[in-house]
C-alpha cells in the first residue's frame, strides 16, 4: 500500500509540472477614505513567482447594479502588478465627480499572462529566482539560477545564511544545499563552487519542519560569499540579496508560463463615502482613550528611551520583576496582552495600528489587539491617522516575566544597555538644502532649505544625534559637499551611523543611465559640477559607518537602489536590524520630477516627531508614512538597499534619547 500511495504521489507530481494551474485570486479588498482620496487596499495570493496582473478597478452607487472604472488613479494599477500583500489604489475622487455621498462597491478585475523571472546581483553574478515550492515531503524547496558575468571566482553560500521568513516572523534556515554538483547537507555547510566568467549554474535550497499552514514567505535572504584569487593575494566580497512578499507554490515553476484567461475578480462591500470640494480645516490629531489593561498611563510626544523601571542600571533587575500597581507599566507571565482602546477624531479615522499591525475599528471607534510579547519589556505603541493625516502615536509598557522566574533582559533593555554606556555609538549627519542656485538656467526653489533646517532640528532635539557631529549645508556648492562627505569619511568609525539628506534639484540622464545631484554652482548646459549618483555610491561604500542611511528628496532619488518592497510590521527585531550593517536609501520619488513643497519631508519630519518608540527602524519609519506621501503627491516614495555598498541586512535606527 505505501508503495501505491508513493506511485500517486510521484504521478501527481509529474503531471502538477506538466499542467500547472496554480489558483491565483484576489485575497481582500479593503477602500478607506484619505482627505478626499479613497485607497482600495488589496492582496494578490496564490500567484507564480514572478507572476504579473493587470488590475482594473471599478465602483458602484446602486448597490452593485452598474459598476464604473475608476479614471483617476495611481498606485497598483493597470499592467504589470505583482502579486503579494499591501497593494493599494488612490483614487483621486473628485478629479472624476463633483463630489460623493453615497453608499459605494468596488470592484477589482484581474488578467494574468506572463511571469517574469525575479533575479538580483552582487559583484557582477546575477541570482534568477526560479521557483519556491512544496515538495512533496512538505519540504520547502528553493530553485535558482546563478549566472556570472564577472571574472572566474569561487561561489560559496552556507546553508544557515539561506532563510525564508513568514509574516508571522519566524525564520527558518536551509538544511541542505546543492550549488551544480557540489552538496552540503547540513545546517552549516557550506556549499563552494568555482564559476567561470558567462558560466550559469543551477543551486538548490531545502526548508525542512516548514509548517503546513505557511504558504506565503514576508522575505528570502541569501548570504553570498565571492572569493576571487587575484596577484596580490585573496579578494572576499560579503553581500546579502534580499527578496519580498513571495509565493509558496504548491509545483516547481521552473521555466513556467502562465497560460490563464480566467479574470480575477473580488467585491468589496457597500460602505458610505462623503467627500466634497469645500471641506472645514481639521488640524486636531485623533484621541486614544485605553480601556484595557486599565489604569495605565499612555506616554506621547515626551516620551523619551527612559526606563520605567529605573532611572538608572542599578537596581534595574529588582524593579523590574515586580508587578507594579503604580499604573507605570503591566506585569504579566503571559506570551501576549491584549489591547483594548477608543479612538475618535472629528473628521473621522483613517487608519490606527498597533505595533504596526493595522486594526478594524468598530462604528464606536472601538479596537481590541492580541499582541505578542517576548520576555522582557515590550513598548504598546498605539499610533492613529484621521482623514485629514493628522496623527497621534501613544505608548505603554509590558513586562513580561519569565514562567521560571529566571532575570531575562528584552531585546530593547540589551539596547538600553549599549547606547546608556560611555562607548555608546555615535550618529553623525549631513543634511543638504539647496534653494538658490547661481545660474540663472537653473530654476530657484522655495523650500528645501528650510525643509532641511526642520530635519535638523528634530535630530538633535529629540534623537541620540549630538549638534558637533551634524552638518548642516544651506545652498552648498559641489566643494562644500565633497569636502563634508571626506570629513565624514576620516571621522566615523565602524561603529557609527550616519545619515545623509539632500533635498534640492537632480536630474536622471536617460540616456547615459546616470543620476545627479545638483549644486548650487552647478551650470544647466554641463555636469562638470554636478554631483554623480555613483559617487555618491562610493562614499556610502567607503565610509566605515555600521548603517548609512540615504534620504533623497531629489528627482533622481529612485536609481541608487533595487526596489524592496517594505511591510507596516516591518522586517526584522530591531535588535537584528542593529546588529547587522547597512546601507539603506528612502526617497521621496523614483526617476520622476519631484515638487518644491515636499509631502514626503513634512510626513518624515511628523512621524520623527511624534514617534514614541525607543529604537524606531528607517523601514518601519518609511511604511507608516507611504500611504500618505502617495495619496498627497504625484510621486512614489522608495526603500531599499543601496547596491554594492556593503549592506548585510541590517537597518539604519533612529534612537530617541
Amino acid at each position: 500500500m505505501k508503495t501505491v500511495k508513493r506511485l500517486i504521489l510521484s504521478l501527481a507530481w509529474v503531471l502538477g509540472l506538466v499542467n500547472f494551474t496554480q489558483a491565483q485570486e484576489f485575497e481582500k479588498l479593503v477602500p478607506k477614505q484619505i482627505g478626499d482620496k479613497i485607497i482600495l487596499e488589496y492582496s494578490i495570493a496564490g500567484e507564480s513567482v514572478g507572476q504579473q496582473f493587470n488590475v482594473t478597478p471599478f465602483y458602484s452607487v446602486d448597490g452593485g447594479k452598474t459598476f464604473h472604472t475608476l479614471g483617476s488613479v495611481k498606485g497598483n494599477v493597470g499592467a504589470n502588478i505583482p502579486g503579494g500583500r499591501n497593494q493599494i489604489i488612490v483614487w483621486d475622487v473628485l478629479k472624476d465627480l463633483k463630489e460623493l455621498d453615497n453608499e459605494v462597491a468596488f470592484k477589482l478585475e484581474g488578467t494574468s499572462r506572463s511571469v517574469v523571472p525575479l533575479q538580483d546581483d552582487f559583484r557582477d553574478v546575477v541570482f534568477k529566482l526560479e521557483s519556491l515550492n512544496r515538495t512533496p515531503k512538505g519540504d520547502i524547496e528553493l530553485l535558482l539560477s546563478i549566472t556570472n558575468y564577472g571574472p572566474t571566482r569561487d561561489l560559496k553560500m552556507i546553508n544557515g545564511l539561506v532563510t525564508i521568513t513568514d509574516f508571522n516572523k519566524h525564520k527558518y534556515d536551509a538544511q541542505r544545499g546543492k550549488i551544480a554538483e557540489v552538496e552540503g547537507n547540513e545546517r552549516y555547510s557550506t556549499p563552494q563552487r568555482t564559476i567561470k566568467k558567462g558560466e550559469t549554474v543551477k543551486a538548490r535550497f531545502l526548508f525542512e519542519r516548514v509548517p503546513a499552514e505557511v504558504d506565503r514567505v514576508m522575505r528570502l535572504d541569501l548570504g553570498i560569499e565571492l572569493i576571487t584569487d587575484e596577484t596580490y593575494g585573496i579578494d572576499l566580497k560579503i553581500g546579502k540579496l534580499q527578496f519580498r512578499d513571495l509565493p509558496i507554490t504548491s509545483v516547481q515553476t521552473a521555466g513556467m508560463r502562465v497560460k490563464q484567461t480566467k479574470k480575477l475578480q473580488i467585491l468589496s462591500s457597500p460602505q458610505h463615502f462623503t467627500i466634497k470640494k469645500v471641506v472645514v480645516a481639521d488640524a486636531k490629531p485623533p484621541v486614544i482613550e485605553l480601556i484595557t489593561p486599565s489604569n495605565i498611563p499612555l506616554v506621547g510626544q515626551g516620551a523619551t528611551r527612559g526606563r520605567p523601571y529605573a532611572q538608572s542600571s542599578i537596581g534595574m533587575d529588582d524593579k523590574r520583576l515586580r508587578s507594579l500597581s503604580t499604573g507605570q507599566e503591566l506585569a504579566t507571565t503571559n506570551d501576549y496582552t491584549l489591547v483594548k482602546a477608543k479612538v475618535t477624531d472629528e473628521s473621522g479615522i483613517y487608519e490606527v495600528t498597533v505595533n504596526g499591525v493595522e486594526v478594524d475599528i468598530k462604528p464606536d471607534g472601538i479596537f481590541e489587539a492580541k499582541v505578542p510579547l517576548l520576555i522582557g519589556k515590550n513598548e504598546i505603541i498605539i499610533r492613529a491617522v484621521d482623514l485629514r493625516q493628522n496623527s497621534v502615536e501613544k505608548k505603554f509598557f509590558v513586562l513580561r516575566k519569565s514562567p521560571s522566574g529566571k532575570i531575562t533582559k528584552g531585546e530593547t533593555e540589551e539596547l538600553d544597555l549599549v547606547f546608556d554606556s560611555p562607548r555608546a555609538p555615535r550618529y553623525y549627519a549631513l543634511i543638504m538644502g539647496a534653494n538658490d542656485y547661481q545660474d540663472e538656467n537653473i530654476t530657484d526653489l522655495d523650500n528645501p532649505i528650510s525643509d532641511a533646517t526642520k530635519l535638523y532640528k528634530v535630530l538633535v532635539s529629540r534623537y541620540a544625534f549630538d549638534p558637533a557631529n551634524v552638518v548642516l549645508l544651506k545652498n552648498p556648492t559641489r566643494e562644500q559637499m565633497i569636502n563634508a562627505l571626506d570629513w565624514l569619511t576620516r571621522k566615523i568609525s565602524k561603529y557609527d551611523n550616519l545619515l545623509i539628506f539632500y533635498a534640492g534639484h537632480g536630474f536622471w540622464d536617460k540616456e547615459t543611465d546616470f543620476g545627479y545631484w545638483i549644486p548650487t554652482d552647478s551650470k544647466a548646459n554641463s555636469t562638470a559640477n554636478w554631483l554623480a549618483n555613483s559617487q555618491i555610491k562610493d562614499y556610502v561604500a567607503a565610509i566605515k559607518a555600521k548603517h548609512i542611511l540615504v534620504v533623497a528628496d531629489a528627482c533622481f532619488g529612485g536609481s541608487i537602489f533595487h526596489t524592496r518592497k517594505a511591510f507596516e510590521q516591518g522586517s526584522q527585531t530591531v535588535k537584528k536590524a542593529f546588529d547587522a550593517p547597512s546601507r539603506k536609501a528612502m526617497t521621496s520619488g523614483n526617476l520622476t520630477e519631484v515638487p518644491d513643497k515636499s509631502v514626503f519631508l513634512e510626513q518624515l519630519v511628523g512621524r520623527l516627531n511624534e514617534n514614541t518608540k525607543g529604537y524606531l527602524t528607517a523601514e518601519e519609519l518609511f511604511a507608516s508614512i507611504k500611504d500618505v506621501v502617495i495619496s498627497n503627491s504625484p510621486v512614489t516614495p522608495m526603500y531599499g538597499d543601496i547596491k554594492d555598498a556593503g549592506d548585510q541586512g541590517g537597518d539604519f535606527v533612529f534612537v530617541l534619547k
